[in-house]
């Protein structure tokens, strides 16, 4: 129960930031517009703080969509799987997810250690890129526990109910 709890609150975190960082991305798409057409002066870096913002938007998303199982799926098999085979398709669908999400987390670790190595940083308001990798690498893991979470609860639920139940299994 506690975990649950503790899930929850970091779904509702990732979910502030991810609302935050859209409305932030808004709110500068609209005064560089304004400020660009109005009185022709843009906001400068406003490309790369959009660039910034929407990879850590993307990142922060991914464990709030995995969470709810909202990614776009394509039901070939649903119409010729009984319980048990959907039961295994859900399995293996969060344990694919799981592997690739831990993939990617290694991947822009190691990314994200060789740019603090080089000191890069972005070209015109030379902001470091290592801390945005390093984010994005975390919320990768976070989007892997996330799948191997609902993993785990479709193998307790195949295995004491014998079906899986999506309204049992959600993270509200």
């Amino acid at each position: 129960m506690r975990l649950a709890r503790q899930a929850r609150g970091l779904m509702g975190i990732l979910g502030l930031l991810a609302g935050g960082l859209l409305f932030a991305m808004m709110a500068l798409t609209f005064a560089d517009v304004f400020g660009r057409y109005l009185f022709n002066s843009p906001i400068p870096g406003a490309f790369e703080l959009t660039e910034i913002m929407m990879g850590l938007l993307i990142f922060a998303g991914l464990p709030l969509i995995s969470a709810d199982e909202g990614h776009v799926v394509v039901s070939l098999l649903d119409g010729v799987l009984d319980r048990r085979g959907k039961w295994g398709q859900a399995l293996l669908r969060n344990a694919v997810g799981a592997v690739v999400a831990a993939m990617i987390c290694v991947v822009l670790w190691e990314k994200a250690t060789t740019l603090a190595g080089y000191g890069d940083v972005t070209a015109y308001l030379r902001i470091p890129k290592a801390p945005v990798a390093y984010a994005m690498s975390a919320l990768s893991a976070v989007t892997a526990a996330v799948f191997a979470y609902r993993m785990w609860r479709h193998w307790l639920l195949g295995l004491y109910r014998d079906e899986v139940h999506s309204e049992t299994d959600s993270w509200t």
